[in-house]
This record gives C-alpha cells, structure tokens and sequence, in this order.
C-alpha cells in the first residue's frame, strides 16, 4: 500500500486514502492504530472491528480488503475507498422522497449489521457517506458491539465509559 493522504482521524487512529499496488490496483482507505494510542484496550477494540466488518456483505457497507500489522507494530486494516459526503450535506437540497430513499437503504445496511449480530453504536451523518452515484454507505464500526460475544466480539464497555458521539447517542447508550 502507499499512502496518498490522510482523509479522516478518529479516535483510535487515522484513515488515509492509499494505493493498493498488489495483488491489485485500486485506490482503498487504510485505517491505522495512532501513535501513543496503541494501549492494550485500543488495539483489542481496533482489532474487533475487523472481524465483524469482514462478514458484512452489503452495497450500504464499506467492504473490508485487507488486515495486517505495519512494520512499527500498530495494526491497520484496509477497506473500501469511499468517495462521497456525509449523509446530512448530499441531503440539503434533496426532496423528501429522495431523502426517505436513502433512509430506507441505510435502514437496509443497519438491519444487514444487525442480523449477523453487530450494532454499530455511532451512526451519524458524516458516518454515512453518499457515493455521487447516490448509494449510502455506512463507515467506522470502530464502537460496533459483537452481539455473539465470541473471540471476534469488542471488548465489553465499562460503565465509566463513553464511546461514541454524544449528539447521536441512544439513551441507553447516553
């Protein structure tokens, strides 16, 4: 992979939008732990994050490539680019049956996450990217809960914890 630029930060790590090379050429997001924020528990939820993303098979999902350890230890796993615009800017001037379309398909990606156990627990509008084509996809399971619990399931969150983004939370989650 080589790096192109960043395109998103987070808080575990960055995205940078990179150049497969091998065994393919394609433009992809590589998403990479940050430096200093390489803890024990956030590597263990990074790594969570791609177990679960990888058995996502859905057109509103971005699709998981790749996993690996960069050569400085950190982890990173490599994902489908999306070019595209937070959900709340491409809908400014749409009509409201256009608006209720999109509803609809990303309803359709979450209820995806869903059945195959996973809740993704930060949605919000700039983690809900519109393709110019007008196809929603959902981004960043870094927070996700595994429903199943098994060795692919994020770390348990403590009671004195917040993860997410507090505007967006649900009351249970808040």
């Amino acid at each position: 992979y080589r790096i192109v630029r960043e395109i998103g930060r987070g808080g575990m790590g960055q995205v940078y939008l990179a150049e497969q090379t091998a065994p393919v050429e394609r433009e992809v997001a590589l998403k990479l732990v940050g430096r200093g924020l390489d803890s024990e528990a956030i590597v263990a939820r990074f790594r969570a994050e791609q177990q679960p993303l990888a058995r996502m098979g859905h057109p509103s999902i971005a699709q998981v490539h790749d996993a690996g350890t960069a050569p400085d230890g950190r982890p990173y796993f490599v994902m489908e680019y999306v070019d595209g615009v937070p959900l709340n800017q491409h809908c400014r001037d749409l009509p409201l049956d256009a608006r209720l379309r999109l509803f609809v398909d990303v309803c359709a990606a979450v209820q995806h996450a869903h059945d195959r156990g996973v809740i993704h627990r930060d949605l919000k509008p700039s983690n809900v990217l519109v393709t110019r084509d007008g196809t929603p996809k959902v981004i960043d399971f870094g927070i996700a809960k595994a429903l199943d619990r098994g060795e692919d399931a994020a770390p348990i969150t403590r009671h004195d914890e917040v993860l997410g983004t507090p505007e967006y939370m649900s009351p249970e989650q808040a």
